[in-house]
């Protein structure tokens, strides 16, 4: 996530064809193919589930969290998407809309988080610190650097 922040064309690659993107940084392996990327913006949150089962890209986020194969998780992260995201402690704006997107076995879906501000002229490995899983998932935002206490 933090190459897309700092090459544009690696961003377009990743959203357009994020298979071979992603494969491109050596991330392979079975339940980690069939992605589809999704950013996002000032105007859009994404949100990531599994209805189903739990429907994980093991290999970029390792193994999934107890909480996102939880029926809670599931089921409330569809019916009130704002509400789960408020219990990892982010507040979503409420101009913003929020999407959720169900994997399933054909279909996995990670979160472009939205670059933090302040962080320009940062380099790939200094942003790598600001993204989390639980961002990729959605459920919060990547880390702010005044809040981690990095260099801002």
């Amino acid at each position: 996530m933090a190459r897309a922040w700092t090459d544009e064309a690696f961003k377009r690659w990743l959203l357009d064809d994020p298979d071979a993107a992603i494969a491109s940084m050596d991330y392979v392996g079975a339940q980690g193919e069939q992605m589809r990327v999704v950013e996002n913006t000032d105007d859009v949150h994404n949100l990531v589930v599994c209805t189903l089962c739990s429907c994980y890209p093991w290999p970029l986020l390792g193994l999934p969290p107890v909480w996102y194969k939880s029926a809670p998780y599931r089921a409330q992260a569809v019916v009130d998407p704002r509400g789960v995201i408020r219990q990892f402690g982010t507040e979503v704006a409420e101009r913003k809309e929020v999407r959720v997107w169900d994997s399933t076995s054909e279909m996995r879906y990670l979160v472009l988080p939205q670059r933090p501000e302040g962080t320009e002229g940062w380099s790939e490995e200094e942003l790598m610190e600001l993204v989390t899983r639980n961002a990729m998932i959605g459920v919060e935002e990547a880390r702010h650097p005044a809040a981690e206490g990095n260099k801002a």
